[in-house]
């Protein structure tokens, strides 16, 4: 049996670990690091993965969430796009519950997470989703979402990064204008 963490992705979890700031934009799904577990096992049942695996990696995954439970916690800001409150992963159960735990993360005072509406239309970082982590003593870290997660450390490709999460975050309401349309949104998830 291989690993429970692909190796392709074991830079990118030591910048985190690291890190004082992450910086999440996900257009499409809650990101990993504020994901429940049922939420991540549907989206891995999805990807083809069997049950043992699933549960494997969404150990894996839970195990990563620690750092938001330490005494000095990284800063996370995460920008959501509005759809990602509306796709159906799982049940509507499963939709329910993951909004709720997202809504409660927000409340930290280390957690910012700041919906794009959709009334924006349009906005700079529609091309795919990223993170980017900041730590102390050494280069910030970019990981890129798709086929394969791709982690890099090219001040080029930070640069734009960077703009791109500023521009997307420009777009983004406030946190606690976020909060509410993420618990607006679960409720409507509830109700089916």
């Amino acid at each position: 049996m291989s690993a429970p963490i692909p190796s392709w992705f074991e830079n990118w979890l030591e910048a985190e670990r690291e890190a004082h700031t992450l910086r999440l934009w996900s257009p499409i799904l809650v990101p990993g690091l504020l994901q429940t577990a049922e939420y991540a096992r549907a989206l891995l049942a999805a990807a083809g993965e069997d049950a043992e695996r699933a549960d494997e990696l969404v150990t894996a995954r839970l195990e990563r969430q620690a750092i938001l439970d330490r005494s000095r916690p990284p800063h996370v800001v995460a920008v959501l796009d509005e759809a990602v409150l509306h796709r159906l992963i799982g049940t509507p159960a499963i939709r329910h519950d993951q909004l709720t735990r997202l809504a409660a993360l927000s409340e930290r005072p280390h957690v910012s997470v700041e919906i794009v509406p959709a009334s924006t239309a349009a906005n700079a970082g529609l091309s795919g989703g990223f993170q980017l982590a900041s730590c102390d003593g050494a280069p910030d870290v970019l990981n890129m979402s798709g086929v394969e997660d791709v982690t890099a450390e090219s001040r080029s490709l930070l640069r734009r990064a960077t703009v791109v999460f500023d521009l997307v975050r420009g777009d983004a309401l406030p946190p606690t204008a976020s909060r509410t349309v993420i618990t607006e949104a679960a409720e409507l998830w509830k109700q089916q």
